[in-house]
């Protein structure tokens, strides 16, 4: 009987830490809603705080022309760290996600980008 209840009370704890740790997990997972593209840098506007980007082959058709933007108010990001605007150069892949319109200019114009994530090796 007393290793009956030693099992028990084991797989409660079990139970407990496991819906704890899940709880966890769900309200820290930062959710990123939008449409995301993957890009090069082609240049890097200190001045304004933007970008413009060509989108890479592995994307739909729609997101392999050239696109500029603002990355002022969207979150940059390496890895899971913040990054800085100067950390951004030229020549690095990004992947790019925006919530808002696309501009029919040369090159396409996004509003709204939410987070821009280097996905290279190294900064």
């Amino acid at each position: 009987m007393r290793k009956a209840i030693t099992i028990f009370i084991a797989a409660m704890t079990l139970l407990v830490g496991l819906a704890v740790g899940l709880m966890i997990g769900r309200n820290t997972a930062q959710s990123v809603t939008g449409t995301t593209f993957y890009a090069t840098i082609d240049e890097v506007n200190r001045d304004y705080s933007s970008l413009t980007v060509t989108g890479l082959e592995v994307n739909s058709i729609n997101f392999r022309g050239s696109f500029s933007f603002s990355a002022e108010d969207a979150a940059l990001e390496w890895r899971g760290t913040e990054l800085t605007f100067d950390e951004l150069r030229q020549g690095q892949t990004v992947a790019v996600t925006f919530t808002g319109d696309i501009a029919e200019t040369d090159p396409a114009g996004l509003s709204g980008v939410v987070r821009v994530e280097l996905l290279d090796d190294s900064k």
